[in-house]
């Protein structure tokens, strides 16, 4: 860094890093979280206090000052930044709590405050606030269709992990932000590199030193743990560039594990017997943390195993045609709170269920039903509905019911929700070259038109290949289940092979 003053002192100084002019970092920005300037008051501005530190008397630069001067650079240069934050989180957040309320905080990272309200009412009207979201996500300029808004908070409650797939540049990775800014939460960006091999990035490891370096996800679950009253969201960005059952089995099998609490739903300690100090050993996956994976398929990719896809609502983007765009519709409205208790479901498992009413007994015997005849037709090829996904399904039409209105397409059309959810839940584990596959997707596309039999799915084969390709059947009775599993078939009859995952 230079001054714009001549500085008459020689020191010595440690070499951290030498910038290129273009990535020279302006002091502007970081003054205001220089402790050491604090130390002249009677200068009106950052810039002179700075001045008169330099000018009057060598100062030995304060730890935090250091450290605050060192994230910077260290982030320009997209270096390890592990060490640093474990300074920080240490060092200043212990500082803070021990400070006068009165007395301006220290922090190595300065976060915009938002405006949104951290405790809302207790009247929490789901509808009217789905709505909102929907509502200020089009306000932004940001193009999904209403029901995959609306899916997406559906699913996140029915269970806090959702798969987001589709062609790259449809806005997976922006939704989950756009969300968290629209109902007062928080969500954290972990790019997923193809040398995931274990759970080392995610849980975190023990350095040859024998310290313990906590992963990305696992200080993720903590930073949710420490802020209870607001949603975390933690997106493993291209989460199949590396194989999920490497390096999220743990959390995974955690997830499948949760129990109830005060607050809602939450899992034991992530690292389990893992030997490891406070206060890493303790972090679990609040009730207020929900996982999302980013999925792009493509050669570099890994498939993912059923396993994985049994715990997930995959959410399939890109189904809008390119002529559907919008400019920003003036300021977007400010964000309100959710509260923790809207983002838990009702029961994890349809056994757990308690004050059915009469029309929630309704739509979960539709669904059941209705997945008694599909598991009919996928069992023979080795694709049976097992009792996670069938209450995972029911309990996610039961959740869609209390926002009915937000299922719907861009021009008002109304959505399904059970056609979403098997869209989600089902299509994604088919996969392979069989004749039993093909006669299974046969069926289930006979079934999902409305129709039993499967030799008219013949004739909706060549509906769809006159259509050109399209998102779904308008006379279906699940619509886009319908439209997948004719790309299926199409794909299986051209090339011997199919699968959910082929665009």
């Amino acid at each position: 860094m230079l001054l714009d003053k001549p500085a008459p002192h020689r020191v010595r100084v440690r070499h951290l890093a030498l910038l290129p002019e273009d990535d020279w970092i302006p002091l502007a920005p970081l003054l205001d979280d220089l402790t050491v300037l604090r130390e002249y008051p009677q200068f009106e501005t950052p810039e002179q206090r700075f001045a008169a530190v330099a000018r009057r008397i060598v100062h030995e630069v304060p730890a935090v000052d250091g450290k605050v001067l060192e994230f910077t650079i260290h982030a320009r240069q997209a270096a390890p930044l592990g060490p640093i934050l474990d300074f920080v989180e240490r060092y200043v957040r212990e500082k803070e709590e021990a400070r006068d309320t009165d007395e301006v905080p220290v922090s190595s990272v300065r976060e915009t405050p938002a405006s949104y309200r951290l405790r809302p009412s207790k009247d929490f009207d789901r509808a009217v606030a789905t709505e909102a979201v929907i509502a200020k996500i089009a306000a932004q300029g940001f193009v999904y269709p209403p029901w995959l808004v609306a899916a997406y908070l559906t699913a996140l409650r029915t269970k806090p992990f959702a798969l987001l797939t589709g062609p790259t540049g449809v806005g997976k990775s922006a939704l989950p932000r756009l969300v968290a800014e629209a109902t007062g939460g928080t969500a954290t960006l972990l790019p997923v590199h193809p040398d995931w091999t274990d759970a080392a990035e995610t849980l975190g490891y023990t350095d040859l030193a024998g310290r313990f370096r906590p992963g990305g996800l696992l200080r993720a679950a903590r930073a949710a743990m420490e802020d209870p009253i607001r949603h975390h969201v933690a997106v493993l960005d291209e989460m199949n560039l590396a194989r999920p059952e490497h390096y999220l089995a743990d959390v995974l099998s955690r997830l499948e594990a949760r129990y109830p609490t005060p607050r809602g739903y939450a899992t034991a300690p992530l690292l389990g017997v893992i030997d490891v100090a406070a206060p890493w050993a303790d972090v679990s996956l609040p009730p207020n943390l929900s996982l999302v994976g980013t999925v792009n398929v493509d050669e570099s990719t890994y498939p993912f195993s059923r396993k994985v896809l049994d715990r997930a609502f995959v959410l399939p983007f890109g189904t809008e045609p390119l002529t559907a765009w919008t400019t920003r519709a003036g300021k977007p409205p400010a964000p309100e709170a959710w509260p923790v208790h809207a983002w838990q479901p009702r029961a994890l498992r349809l056994a757990g269920l308690v004050d059915l009413s009469d029309d929630d007994q309704q739509r979960i015997q539709r669904v059941v039903g209705l997945l008694a005849e599909a598991d009919g037709l996928l069992r023979p090829a080795g694709f049976a509905v097992g009792y996670r996904s069938r209450d995972e399904i029911a309990l996610f039409v039961l959740h869609a019911g209390e926002t009915p209105e937000a299922f719907r397409l861009a021009d008002g059309t109304p959505v399904d929700p059970l056609d979403v959810a098997l869209l989600a839940k089902l299509l994604p584990r088919l996969a392979g070259g069989s004749r039993a596959l093909r006669d299974a997707l046969a069926g289930l596309l006979a079934w999902s038109v409305g129709d039993t039999a499967a030799d008219e799915a013949e004739t909706l084969l060549d509906t769809y290949a006159e259509a050109g390709r399209p998102s779904r059947f308008p006379v279906a009775r699940f619509p886009s289940t319908a439209a997948r599993l004719a790309r299926m078939l199409a794909r299986l009859d051209g090339e011997s092979y199919a699968s959910f995952w082929d665009d």
